[in-house]
């Protein structure tokens, strides 16, 4: 998720469940919670680093223990010097809660996070969210600001609240957001379940996504793969609304070959396959030889066109690579 919606969710974080820690811990906690979206950055190394880095090691449990330690021993050590000691466990546990928070809510994504680096390489991703849910940062502003809004009414007729400042409004705020994830997550559940009971172009699915619409709660867009092709489609899980498959853009597999076989091989393909969910080969004949892209077709989609990465393989006529690496869709081809 985006690193604004992370910072709210751990400063509503520190209200709810650690509303009298002090003011070092809260830029642990802020730290913590954002930290681990520095592997964005990554992609201006390049595409083979963003597929790299991107919801890689930063996200997995031992990246959030090593970061949340980090960061709250370095905040402890500056703490000291300004004459501020930090004793008891919060000061460490409280970020180390935040950084989990944080990896928690990216694993609801379709990128996903490898939770279990570098025990098992493989992403948890489990299409729940978009990478931006406007309605997910509504609750986190609302649980946050709608109680400084209260509290400007209540100092002012004097009636002054012992109570920590905005740990209620924070509280619902979390109990509201878990509660959307869930509703979320059924419509999801349901989406997925609509795209395996239909058949496309007289095949049965053998492989199916439902990926999240960036503005509608009630909207996915279903990416499913049958024998010959594979199938975009809107689906709808609205009371009332309805879904047609017969509406689906059908896109066909290539058939097998030689080049398409050694592109696979290469090693910027081995990279490339192992984060993509529905890989879609082409293969062109050119003057020198063949050349092959693989893109994933999740991205087409969701209609995404920035940092996407995609697969350029160039072959010469007696099938041998001459060519491989990985690229930003849109960016001019070497050929």
């Amino acid at each position: 998720m985006d690193p604004i919606t992370h910072g709210l969710a751990s400063f509503a974080l520190k209200r709810g469940f650690f509303p009298r820690v002090p003011r070092p811990v809260l830029i642990s906690i802020l730290l913590a919670g954002i930290f681990a979206d520095l592997d964005w950055f990554s992609g201006f190394l390049g595409p083979a680093a963003y597929l790299r880095w991107n919801g890689g090691p930063f996200h997995s449990i031992a990246g959030a223990l090593v970061l949340a330690t980090g960061i709250s021993l370095s905040v402890r050590v500056y703490a000291k010097r300004r004459g501020v000691v930090l004793t008891g466990l919060l000061w460490w546990f409280a970020p180390m809660c935040a950084a989990f928070l944080h990896i928690g809510m990216d694993s609801l994504l379709s990128s996903g996070v490898k939770l279990f680096w570098p025990i098992l390489p493989a992403r948890i991703s489990l299409d729940w969210e978009p990478q931006f849910d406007l309605w997910l940062l509504i609750l986190f502003l609302a649980g946050i600001f709608l109680p400084e809004l209260f509290r400007l009414v209540s100092d002012e007729i004097g009636a002054k609240s012992k109570k920590p400042r905005g740990k209620t409004g924070a509280l619902l705020a979390f109990a509201l957001v878990a509660v959307y994830a869930g509703a979320r997550g059924a419509m999801h559940s349901s989406a997925v379940s609509m795209l395996f009971e239909r058949a496309y172009s007289g095949e049965s699915p053998r492989k199916a996504a439902a990926f999240p619409d960036s503005t509608s709660p009630s909207l996915w867009h279903g990416v499913v793969e049958t024998e010959s092709a594979i199938h975009l489609v809107l689906v709808p899980t609205a009371q009332f609304a309805k879904f047609d498959p017969e509406n689906a853009l059908n896109i066909h597999k290539p058939e097998a070959s030689p080049m398409l076989a050694a592109a696979q091989k290469t090693e910027a393909a081995k990279q490339f396959l192992a984060f993509a969910r529905f890989p879609k080969a082409t293969v062109q004949s050119e003057t020198e030889g063949f050349s092959v892209e693989i893109r994933d077709l999740k991205y087409d989609a969701l209609g995404q066109t920035s940092r996407v990465v995609e697969v350029l393989v160039d072959l010469n006529k007696s099938g041998q690579v001459t060519y491989e690496r990985l690229e930003w869709r849109g960016a001019p081809k070497r050929h």
